[in-house]
């Protein structure tokens, strides 16, 4: 058990299913391009990918665990979503980079305004 936690597990079971599950549930299904689009793509994933930051490092986890979602969504997209969604790994990748550096500045400034 310690070397799952070691690699993160909740971190690749997070990026396995809003990555690759949702995408494929979502075609499946045959939910329409806009609602894929703006509630699958924006809102959820880009709220997941702000939570994946804000844990990161507020449990200060390695920073390498950023890539999984990214990196997971991007095999989902090329499986079941049109092309023009492949952009959104970068988008995800950059979301959950500025919410790590936002949450981790805050926790400097705040440990630094204790002392």
């Amino acid at each position: 058990m310690a070397f799952l936690e070691k690699m993160g597990w909740r971190y690749w079971l997070t990026g396995l299913i809003m990555g690759i599950v949702l995408p494929a549930l979502a075609t499946l299904l045959n939910i329409s391009t806009v609602m894929r689009f703006g509630g699958l793509l924006l809102v959820i994933n880009g709220g997941v990918a702000i939570a994946v930051g804000r844990l990161v490092a507020l449990k200060a986890r390695p920073m390498w665990l950023l890539l999984v979602l990214p990196a997971l969504y991007l095999l989902g997209a090329y499986g079941f979503l049109p092309a023009y969604t492949r952009y959104f790994a970068l988008v995800y990748l950059c979301v959950s980079y500025l919410a790590y550096g936002l949450t981790a500045t805050t926790q400097t400034t705040q440990s630094e305004s204790k002392n």
